[in-house]
């Protein structure tokens, strides 16, 4: 999982909801998340998952991102199946 952005307050607290939440994914999907932060140009944050754009900006709360976050992870593994 990638946070990709500009370094500012949003690209923060996007990486940090995803700390907060990362054992209710991983215990949700049954697998290790690892959590990875890149700069770009975009003032919005966006979020990869397995190389795939999922969103950008950041969501009203944590839970619309773990829901979010759960829906896009299990069509990922969908496609792989």
């Amino acid at each position: 999982m990638i946070v990709r952005g500009r370094s500012n307050y949003w690209r923060h607290t996007l990486y940090l909801w995803l700390l907060e939440i990362r054992d209710i994914l991983e215990y949700e999907i049954g697998e290790r998340i690892e959590i990875e932060v890149l700069d770009s140009s975009s003032e919005d944050p966006e979020l990869l998952v397995n190389g795939e754009l999922i969103g950008k900006g950041v969501p009203g709360e944590e839970g619309y991102l773990i829901e979010i976050l759960k829906k896009a992870i299990l069509c990922i593994k969908e496609k792989r199946a």
